[in-house]
């Protein structure tokens, strides 16, 4: 088995944070018959180190994983000798020749490392990192985006890109064609999963779609660290690019831009892979995902939701009278119609839909055996017989909602008095 490292800057669960980070893990924990992640040491770019570490703990207490190691490193400012920086010794030591170092975020742990451990790239199998830049980014229709890994500590970057060896860098710029998860396939492939763990990581990141539709206009988000996790266990999907490049501060400082030159004027030679097919390449990450083992009794997905808790299931069966559809189409249908809110939570929608069918008011099919194949879902005949049932239940309801806003009406004209 692989033994790697992942050292990241994970904010699942802080608002507005990335998610890809936890992904990246998420990926690595369902690939545990190939690899054995040996510890997570947290830095900082999305967050501070507290806040990657308070992600981690948290994730991996939820998943029921929480023997694997997690690290702090150090702050922006601080020295990078730190507790993460010498565990990253500690396990060079322990697997001379076959530690992999998977860096998603900010490098200081790694320079750290160096500093207490001169020859630790000589008993580092393999250096994989996510981050800098050959051309700009442009996410979501032409937007452009700062390089936020290296250029964080660029000296800790310009250090470790030139003394380090066998080092793989999956570019920003490269991440953009494989990397975008549309919010459709996301929710519909996870959420329709039997294994829990779909239903957990589409609760725990799909938060991140809202924020990408408020600021961008988008219904996607990138997975960028998940592809370097990805190259890992499957570099057969990638094409490598040996390049010479010529690393300095300064333009890791301002940009993240590894600059590809001639052999001799570079000062080392770094692969920039390229992965092969977009398609291919999420296949592998939705399997990986829908892999993980949740040794655990979490199970807090909890409907949210004046309509999630009351009346989803008329206003489910309502649309599917109309055709079937996959479980996204149907929640825009529902939106659209006027049935639903923003208070609507996705898990807990597509929970619904599965206690519906175990119920016998809906059917389902598949239309494919993989991973990222998508559900559709068509009304019963005992859903149809449901329908009507709700329509009297619905009217009884309307006379006593009534009755009880005129009760309320007439004691607050009395208190108002």
């Amino acid at each position: 088995m692989k033994k790697v490292i992942c050292d990241c800057d994970n904010t699942m669960g802080f608002p507005g944070r990335p998610m890809d980070d936890a992904l990246a893990i998420l990926y690595l924990v369902g690939c545990s018959e190939d690899i054995d992640l040996v510890g997570i040491t947290c830095n900082f770019g999305n967050g501070t180190s507290d806040e990657s570490f308070f992600s981690n703990t948290v994730m991996l207490n939820e998943i029921g994983l929480s023997d694997i190691p997690v690290l702090k490193g150090n702050e922006l400012g601080e020295d990078a000798v730190s507790e993460a920086a010498q565990f990253i010794v500690d396990k060079a030591n322990e697997y001379p020749g076959e530690l992999i170092y998977l860096g998603i975020g900010s490098l200081g742990n790694l320079y750290g490392a160096f500093l207490i451990d001169n020859e630790i790239f000589d008993k580092i199998s393999q250096i994989v990192l996510m981050g800098g830049i050959t051309k700009p980014l442009l996410i979501h229709d032409g937007k452009p985006l700062d390089e936020l890994n290296f250029s964080v500590f660029a000296k800790a970057s310009s250090e470790v890109l030139q003394r380090g060896r066998n080092i793989s860098i999956i570019t920003g710029n490269n991440c953009l064609p494989v990397s975008e998860l549309p919010k459709d396939a996301f929710l519909d492939i996870l959420c329709s999963s039997d294994n829990p763990a779909g239903m957990y990581i589409a609760q725990k990141c799909g938060y991140r779609f809202k924020t990408k539709e408020l600021v961008y206009g988008a219904d996607s988000s990138y997975c960028w660290d998940v592809v370097a996790a990805a190259y890992i266990n499957h570099p057969e999907k990638f094409t490598d690019h040996p390049t010479p490049c010529f690393i300095n501060e300064a333009e890791i400082a301002a940009s993240g831009y590894l600059h590809p030159c001639s052999e001799s004027e570079s000062n080392n030679i770094i692969n920039i892979p390229t992965a092969r097919n977009r398609h291919e390449l999420q296949e592998i990450f939705y399997s990986s995902w829908l892999a993980v083992d949740m040794n655990t009794n979490y199970a807090n997905f909890s409907c949210k939701g004046l309509y999630l808790d009351k009346l989803i299931q008329p206003c489910i069966l309502i649309e599917l009278s109309k055709e079937p559809c996959h479980g996204f189409l149907l929640m825009q249908r529902l939106r659209k119609d006027g049935y639903i809110d923003s208070n609507l939570d996705p898990t807990g929608f597509y929970r619904n839909l599965r206690k519906m069918e175990n119920e016998g008011y809906l059917t389902s099919t598949s239309d494919g055996k993989s991973s990222k194949s998508r559900r559709t879902y068509t009304i019963s005949d005992l859903g149809k017989r449901a329908l009507k049932d709700w329509e009297g239940s619905l009217k009884k309801y309307e006379r006593h909602v009534r009755r009880i806003v005129n009760g309320i009406n007439s004691v607050n004209s009395k208190l108002n008095n």
